[in-house]
């Protein structure tokens, strides 16, 4: 694993970020089912092979993230050898007691290498220093390599919203204390 820096993001940080590699591929994603009887409405997701590699665009455009980013409470960016390489947003204003991840990327060229895991860990620290209980994290039903990272961090799904993103992706959303 490369030696990897962790701290708030600077002004000059920006530009850099919007420019990593935010696009994914995958073999595999999250189908969603639904049905209605008499005894409720039932969800389920299930993991389903894609018959050929998929590209899945990152949900939010890249010219929007600076804007949406002055909302968050602490961005923070992972560095190696001094470049930015990948950053998590956090929010705080939604609960008084959990942190929500909106946002979890790693330049294309350096995932799979423990940055993300870098990221999400420090991020707790930061949390449990003030007081917070819970985070939860929140990704398109399409990211499976995101959906399979939550899981190697200890989170579990916990709800869905159809149609909550821009591109009309369903988003799932995962929680974990902070311990």
């Amino acid at each position: 694993m490369p030696d990897v820096r962790i701290r708030p993001i600077v002004s000059p940080d920006i530009e850099r970020l919007i420019n990593l590699d935010h696009q994914i591929s995958t073999s595999s994603v999250w189908q969603m089912s639904q049905s209605v009887d008499a005894n409720g409405i039932h969800t389920s997701f299930i993991e389903v092979n894609l018959p050929r590699e998929m590209k899945l665009t990152y949900p939010r455009s890249p010219d929007s993230l600076e804007l949406i980013w002055k909302d968050f409470s602490l961005i923070l960016v992972g560095c190696v050898d001094e470049v930015p390489v990948g950053y998590i947003t956090l929010n705080t204003s939604f609960s008084p007691d959990v942190i929500w991840i909106k946002d979890l990327v790693v330049d294309g060229l350096w995932r799979r290498k423990g940055i993300g895991t870098t990221l999400y860990l420090f991020a707790c620290e930061w949390g449990k220093k003030r007081n917070f209980r819970r985070t939860n994290l929140e990704m398109s039903s399409k990211n499976f390599p995101g959906i399979k990272l939550a899981g190697k961090l200890g989170f579990e799904y916990c709800g869905f919203n159809d149609s909550y993103y821009r591109n009309n992706d369903i988003a799932v959303f995962f929680s974990r204390l902070i311990g």
